[in-house]
């Protein structure tokens, strides 16, 4: 999810802030200046940058063990069948939380998508 906001109108400190005080139940953990990972579980996670002219949000795996267990399963069982298992049984929920934390982000802000 991409949100457009004017340039450098949003402060990464208050964002950050912000998003944690809204989502208590939710872990954050700080990638880089501008790139901060929420964790839900430890297959639900959102990844949210910092743009100068806009937010992007992603749902994902939250920890890099995730992402490259998912990485070998596609190199040991082929493309097809874990693709079919990631849409069945984790996209759905990474995209809630992508959902959620973009909502939020939107009206906290006043911005559009």
């Amino acid at each position: 999810m991409r949100i457009k906001i004017p340039e450098n109108q949003v402060v990464f400190e208050q964002l950050k802030a912000d998003i944690e005080s809204q989502f208590p139940q939710y872990t954050f953990n700080v990638k880089t200046k501008n790139f901060l990972v929420a964790r839900k579980n430890g297959s639900t996670g959102a990844n949210i940058l910092l743009k100068k002219s806009k937010i992007i949000v992603n749902g994902t795996f939250p920890t890099m063990g995730g992402t490259l267990l998912f990485v070998l399963c596609i190199f040991l069982f082929g493309f097809l069948i874990p693709l079919i298992v990631y849409l069945i049984v984790f996209q759905k929920n990474q995209k809630v939380l992508e959902g959620e934390i973009g909502a939020f982000i939107q009206q906290k802000y006043g911005l559009k998508m």
